[in-house]
Order: C-alpha cells, then sequence, then structure tokens
C-alpha cells in the first residue's frame, strides 16, 4: 500500500506543469573566442583551405600563424582594430569601431543560430553582422556565425543595393578545428 501511495505522489508529480524556461542569459564573449597556444582552425572558401594556429603570446596578446593578434579584455575579444565579440553577448547588442575612416556597425542578431559546416553541425551560436556603406548607397554585409566553445565556423558575405536587391559574395566554412585547452 505504501508503495502504491508513493508511485501516486511520483505520477501526479510528474503531472504538474514543467517550469517556464529561464530567459537566455546573455553570455562572456570568451565563450565564444576560446583562445590558447596551439588552438587550430582549418576553413575553407572558394575550394581553399587554410589553417590558422594561435603559435604564441605577447603579453595580453595571442599571435597566429598569419600574424593576426587577439586578446580578451573585460568587455570583449578583439583583434588590433576592434570588437570581433563585445561581452555580454545577448542579441540585440550593438557597437561600433572606425577602421580607414569607414565607420563599422556591428549587432548581435542572435544567439540561437545555428551552422552546419564540414566540421560539424554547430548550435546555440552567436551571429554577428556588420553593415558598411557602399558608394552607390547600398550596403556591404559581413555575417559571422561563433559557436560556443568552438570560436569562429562561418563567415558570410553579401552585397544589398539601394534597390533591396542582395548579392551573395563569399562564404568561409570551418571544416577542422583543434582545441589545445
Amino acid at each position: 500500500m505504501k508503495r502504491l501511495a508513493l508511485l501516486l505522489a511520483l505520477l501526479l508529480g510528474c503531472k504538474s506543469a514543467p517550469p517556464p524556461a529561464p530567459a537566455a542569459a546573455a553570455e562572456d564573449a570568451r565563450l565564444y573566442y576560446p583562445l590558447a597556444v596551439g588552438n587550430s582552425w582549418t576553413y575553407q572558401s572558394a575550394g581553399k583551405r587554410e589553417t590558422i594556429t594561435v603559435v604564441g603570446r605577447d603579453g595580453p596578446w595571442f599571435i597566429d600563424d598569419h600574424r593576426g593578434r587577439l586578446r580578451y579584455e573585460n568587455d570583449g575579444v578583439r583583434d588590433a582594430d576592434r570588437y570581433l565579440l563585445r561581452s555580454p553577448v545577448a542579441a540585440g547588442a550593438k557597437w561600433s569601431a572606425v577602421e580607414n575612416l569607414v565607420v563599422q556597425r556591428f549587432e548581435v542578431l542572435s544567439t540561437d543560430a545555428s551552422a552546419v559546416t564540414e566540421a560539424g553541425t554547430f548550435t546555440r551560436c552567436a551571429l554577428v553582422r556588420n553593415e558598411q556603406p557602399l558608394a552607390k548607397g547600398g550596403k556591404f554585409i559581413t555575417e559571422w556565425t561563433y559557436a560556443p566553445r568552438v570560436g569562429l565556423v562561418q563567415v558570410a558575405t553579401k552585397t544589398l543595393a539601394a534597390s533591396g536587391k542582395e548579392q551573395d559574395q563569399t562564404k568561409l566554412q570551418l571544416v577542422a578545428y583543434h582545441l589545445a585547452q
């Protein structure tokens, strides 16, 4: 009899409504850009493959074998010219940078994007968009997709003419990666 009462209590407990899902929390940019000496990412674009490997440190900077320099700061991940991701990473977050007298505007479109590449299927990705004006009134758009604990998994560029016509330009995709950490 006690077993039956316990079983009924468990079953009735299971029939209650599930608790509401927590709101999506903003994430630290480090989650989407793991930096450590030995980490490497291989990308493919237009049939060409290229591997980028973090080969050393120079103070707070992580140095790759293509002379790239990346570092963590309290408010994000940056290269020598701009923030690549700002913390907290949350849909709707915006920031800007000026490079060669051109203002670049960045926005996190989603933190729940997906990407399918040769290296795998990635979910809960941060999708970041940058729009730059073109001389004839259109825009040049770049979208970066960052997977948690993996890094950059996809880059796509396109133009948007003043008439509204979009034209894909390039696509870079992750084909392999190795994380030393």
